[in-house]
């Protein structure tokens, strides 16, 4: 009878081990689960925030372009009117498509699109053009004979 007594008891506290290791293991699962969505939930606002900061960069960087081409475009400008100016005497009639040769130089080829540089190119050479006829008529009117009164 005691042998059944003591096997009954060891029974018991075997259960009893058992019990308490579930339950320790139950416990661990819980903090693991917990630490899992906890360490997700700092993911989703890393990623987050790292995407907000890609946009406002993304923002900057293309206010920046914008801010460097009106730059660009300013400065073609008054090197243009600065050209004109130079080219033509006062009674002559300035052509509109008439591009200062300096343009070209000043605005970064990377930023130009293929249309718009050989616009300007077009322009130049109208402007040389133009430079070529006054320069000839200015030295004709020189070398024409005066006529005897």
């Amino acid at each position: 009878m005691k042998k059944l007594e003591d096997q009954a008891e060891a029974a018991i506290n075997a259960q009893t081990d058992a019990e308490d290791k579930f339950e320790s293991a139950e416990a661990i699962r819980k903090v693991a689960e917990s630490q899992k969505r906890e360490a997700e939930e700092k993911r989703a606002q890393a990623q987050k925030e790292l995407q907000e900061a890609l946009a406002t960069k993304e923002a900057e960087i293309k206010d920046a372009d914008e801010k460097a081409y009106a730059q660009g475009m300013a400065d073609v400008t008054e090197a243009y009117e600065k050209q004109v100016k130079e080219a033509y005497e006062e009674d002559e009639e300035v052509r509109k498509d008439a591009a200062p040769k300096k343009a070209l130089s000043d605005v970064p080829l990377a930023d130009k699109s293929l249309d718009k540089t050989l616009q300007e190119i077009d322009a130049e050479l109208a402007g040389e053009k133009v430079a070529e006829m006054s320069s000839q008529q200015s030295s004709e009117v020189q070398t024409q004979p005066a006529e005897d009164s």
